[in-house]
């Protein structure tokens, strides 16, 4: 199918990451792909208010603000997703009585904001040093009308979509997904393509990642070496 775009059914948009954008945080990150944008700010661990305190781990918390106005259910959403997946992947139990805060903005949401947000949030997690089990890439699919499986669906493609799906997979994990959200109408054979097409894609935005912290590390080490 011809996409808006032009990129091929598989292909997704370039991305691009930005750590420590942020200076009154213990860690942040801006992660895009294509014209979808999404801040991340992390705090923590800090003090935790008394009716939130955990004895045996630390409290996680998901804000999501979108760029401009009020909060709106696909915000909702995304802090779903957010929260959703990182309560199992932080390692929580080694900050008791403590709070870790996760706020995200929208900057701009061109489609598969939830999976643009879960990037977002690992980068700004391993930013500020919080201790994670694994580190985690999440992917998004779309199935149109003509039942083609596209991946990293633009806003566009998202409206005209029969079904929409979220996969987040982690780089320890041979076991499945760490988190799933499928919305709409859609068959097994078209929900194993988009797992499918979710996995490879994860396995390239990881490497993205590790690319992006490799190019950081290098930065600070030339820096400190003058």
């Amino acid at each position: 199918m011809q996409r808006p775009d032009r990129r091929e059914a598989n292909q997704i948009r370039s991305l691009h990451c930005a750590l420590g954008q942020l200076s009154r945080t213990d860690g942040s990150a801006q992660f895009s792909s294509g014209r979808t944008s999404v801040l991340c700010g992390i705090y923590g661990p800090v003090d935790v208010k008394v009716y939130d305190e955990q004895l045996d781990r630390a409290h996680i918390e998901v804000k999501v603000r979108p760029d401009i106005g009020i909060p709106t259910t696909k915000d909702k959403w995304v802090e779903s997703a957010v929260r959703s997946t990182f309560e199992k992947e932080i390692l929580a139990q080694l900050h008791p009585r403590t709070l870790i805060q996760i706020n995200l903005q929208v900057r701009e949401n061109d489609g598969s904001a939830d999976a643009i947000a879960i990037n977002a949030t690992t980068m700004g997690l391993i930013d500020a040093g919080v201790p994670l089990k694994c580190t985690v890439a999440a992917a998004a699919c779309a199935v149109m009308g003509d039942g083609c499986v596209v991946v990293d669906p633009t806003k566009e493609e998202v409206e005209k979509a029969v079904s929409t799906h979220t996969f987040a997979f982690d780089n320890g994990s041979l076991d499945g997904p760490v988190y799933v959200d499928s919305r709409g109408r859609f068959s097994m054979s078209e929900y194993n393509a988009c797992y499918d097409l979710c996995r490879l894609t994860c396995d390239r935005v990881l490497a993205f990642m590790r690319t992006a912290l490799e190019s950081k590390i290098q930065k600070e080490t030339a820096i400190s070496a003058v």
